[in-house]
């Protein structure tokens, strides 16, 4: 049941670029958007106003640490090793569902927005038409977001492996701990751009193609690093 309602929660977020579309078309306000947008940018701008305000991460962590960390403690997990060749695999499979659902959450997501900003955005004080031109900077927004949806990644891999010894509830706070603590670290200057999740962490981040490398590779280190972690402890586990 609990799983269902996740998946209600991650469609209504999808369509979180909707209420500042109709906020554009319709001038409430209380949205304020300074400057033009087209639609690559208001696409991208919307994922990083959800990415700060940190509901993907809740949501997700939340999901990866009920999804292992639960079925554990239910009992669930057991019956499930019967059924498969090994408990890696078991793992793996959970682990890829989940991502998964966050690739189609950000897939959904940016195609959404692009639908209102086409719909409500584009002919509107802030928009700049419908222009199908792949530019430069656009390249640079882009993998920024792609950035953010590893950064959740590397999260739910946080999740997994602390649920299965420490249960779901400490999972996700211990999880949504490390990010106030990498968002802590990330204020000081001189090693900001080493802190994994630099991007989603930081507004005013420069970009580099260099930074972007490391910062892809050091996050994926980790998640590849989380999951080996997970499959062992999972395989020392007593049932």
């Amino acid at each position: 049941m609990w799983k269902r309602k996740i998946f209600i929660g991650i469609f209504l977020l999808s369509n979180f670029s909707l209420v500042y579309s109709l906020g554009i078309y319709f001038n409430w306000s209380f949205i304020d958007i300074n400057g033009k947008l087209d639609l690559i940018s208001f696409s991208t701008s919307m994922w990083a106003l959800l990415m700060m305000l940190g509901i993907p991460l809740v949501l997700f962590t939340f999901l990866a640490a009920g999804t292992l960390g639960g079925e554990i403690s239910d009992g669930q997990f057991t019956l499930e090793i019967t059924r498969v060749r090994s408990i890696k695999s078991l793992a793996l499979g959970k682990f890829i569902s989940i991502v998964e659902v966050l690739v189609s959450f950000y897939i959904l997501s940016m195609a959404l927005s692009s639908l209102y900003y086409i719909v409500f955005v584009a002919r509107s004080k802030n928009g700049l038409g419908i222009s199908w031109d792949i530019e430069g900077y656009h390249s640079r927004l882009l993998l920024v977001s792609i950035c953010g949806v590893l950064f959740l990644i590397m999260f739910i891999s946080i999740a997994m492996v602390v649920s299965v010894n420490f249960g779901t509830f400490r999972a996700v706070l211990l999880s949504l701990s490390i990010y106030v603590l990498l968002k802590f670290i990330s204020s000081i200057q001189s090693i900001r751009i080493w802190i994994p999740g630099y991007y989603t962490l930081i507004d005013d981040n420069d970009f580099s193609l260099l930074i972007v490398t490391y910062q892809l590779f050091i996050m994926g280190f980790i998640i590849g690093t989380l999951i080996y972690v997970t499959i062992n402890f999972l395989e020392k586990k007593d049932y």
